[in-house]
């Protein structure tokens, strides 16, 4: 295994664990509406970038304009639809939705980006889906029907998929810190107003949890950023689902969480299907 693909693996599971903890602590500031929470990720990225371009930690430099905007604003309207699709019809339903994207990014993969899907990848890929569907549903009761916000779920998939079809090509000429810089800025117009307009008591406990969640957004979505790098988006995607897997443990261990015998089992499908992944390819590799 080639050690750059071994770091864009690596790092792909670092974002992962980083935004399961990021996850557990918008659970535990459940009191908190979306459009804050959003709002509070964007801005407090763009702070702890902007401080650090201003003591030359890092470079902020942009290339190309039209695909950063772009990448801002798809990743922007995904990362509150998240948010707003858990608040709206539950974290079961609103988790299986939106991260079905792995099957829009392959597709998109193949048709922009010309990456090249072998059969064994795209069963991995929906063994994961199917591994994530019994791990949502599995003792939860889950109202299967659909509507107005279970379609606004979907399109925040397909935004996911667009904005990290957007991050690989990017990725070419852009360094991460300026990826991840323009999503927070376009993010930040966009939910600005309705953050402001919405009335909320915060408290100073509650600008500490929003303060944390927008530092492990920060350094989730920069190590994710980096591994698009060395990584296919379809099998950057499919790591990414190991998120919904550290999420159970997190509520296990600290929320007193029951884990069914078909959530077990939907754990073990997408571990196996990540392992698969991992073993089964490199970064010069059409799997």
């Amino acid at each position: 295994m080639k050690k750059q693909y071994l770091n864009g693996i690596l790092a792909m599971i670092f974002s992962s664990v980083v935004f399961a903890v990021m996850s557990g602590m918008v659970r535990y500031a459940d009191n908190i509406d979306s459009f804050k929470t959003s709002f509070f990720r964007f801005a407090i990225g763009i702070a702890l970038l902007s401080t650090a371009a201003i003591f030359n930690k890092i470079k902020l430099d942009f290339f190309s304009s039209r695909l950063l905007f772009s990448r801002g604003f798809f990743g922007g309207i995904a990362t509150f639809i998240y948010y707003l699709s858990i608040s709206k019809i539950g974290l079961a339903k609103g988790t299986i939705i939106n991260y079905s994207y792995p099957i829009f990014v392959a597709v998109i993969g193949m048709i922009f980006l010309k990456e090249k899907i072998s059969p064994l990848k795209w069963l991995m890929i929906i063994s994961a889906f199917a591994g994530l569907f019994l791990i949502s549903s599995s003792g939860s009761g889950m109202d299967m029907s659909l509507g107005l916000y279970e379609a606004i779920a979907v399109m925040g998939a397909v935004f996911s998929a667009i904005a990290i079809a957007i991050v690989k090509k990017l990725r070419e000429s852009e360094s991460s810190y300026s990826i991840f810089f323009s999503q927070c800025v376009i993010g930040f117009w966009l939910v600005v107003v309705p953050a402001e307009l919405l009335p909320s008591d915060i408290g100073l406990s509650g600008g500490i949890i929003l303060l944390l969640i927008g530092i492990t957004a920060a350094i989730g979505q920069l190590a994710m950023t980096y591994s698009y790098k060395y990584l296919p988006v379809s099998t950057g995607s499919l790591l990414s689902m190991l998120t919904p897997i550290f999420n159970i443990f997190i509520g296990v261990f600290l929320f007193s969480e029951k884990l069914s015998p078909g959530g077990i089992a939907g754990v073990l499908l997408i571990l196996v299907s990540c392992a698969v992944i991992i073993t089964k390819t490199d970064n010069t590799s059409s799997l």
